[in-house]
């Protein structure tokens, strides 16, 4: 009973920490919905490849709609 306890604990740990681990490889493509016209006002920062850091991935998917210039995320967090 307690190594099923355990295992389960544990898997269930691992689990919730996957979610957060994101890779951060150079010159990844946004995520973009083309079909909206605005974004929500989630802080979620993303680090561009021209050094910028927006505010979230639907912002710079909305900078590359005006500029018609690809910026890819560099990382995910702040530049």
């Amino acid at each position: 009973m307690k190594v099923t306890a355990l295992f389960l604990l544990s898997a269930l740990a691992m689990l919730s920490l996957s979610g957060h681990a994101r890779a951060e490889v150079p010159g990844t493509q946004a995520k973009c919905n083309h079909e909206v016209s605005g974004c929500t006002r989630n802080y979620n920062p993303i680090c561009g490849t021209d050094g910028h850091t927006y505010s979230n991935e639907c912002e710079l998917c909305m900078e590359n709609k005006r500029r018609k210039i690809p910026v890819l995320i560099k990382k995910y967090g702040p530049c």
